[in-house]
């Protein structure tokens, strides 16, 4: 039987969001399980007074923000089983424009696959 369970945490802190999908598939000879989770930060507001002044803090800022992109990959096998987990991370910044405001958002997004013997 394949599952799909979808799921948004929303707790105390309004700068965070946190959405995850879990996907399980055991029609297949060997089970897998795949779990996505994206999380976002707003790290960090500005308040311009022009569209000048926003632009000069968003290119200020982007430069930091692209040395700042990382990515993870992670394997594992167990030889004893033949269960394999395989996890993928992404971490990085973007910026987000609303009128005059600017907001500097910081993510982190995971992908972790099980490959049950």
């Amino acid at each position: 039987m394949k599952e799909l369970v979808y799921r948004t945490i929303d707790g105390l802190n309004h700068r965070k969001k946190e959405i995850s999908i879990e996907e399980r598939d055991d029609r297949t000879k060997t089970p897998v399980a795949k779990k996505w989770i994206f999380k976002y930060f707003v790290t960090e507001m500005y308040f311009a007074k022009s569209e000048k002044d926003l632009k000069k803090w968003i290119d200020e800022n982007q430069k930091e923000a692209k040395k700042k992109n990382k990515c993870h990959i992670l394997k594992w096998l167990d030889t004893r089983t033949g269960e394999t987990k395989v996890i993928f991370k992404v971490f990085g910044e973007f910026f987000v424009v609303n009128g005059l405001v600017g907001f500097r958002i910081v993510y982190l997004n995971s992908l972790k696959i099980h490959i049950f013997a």
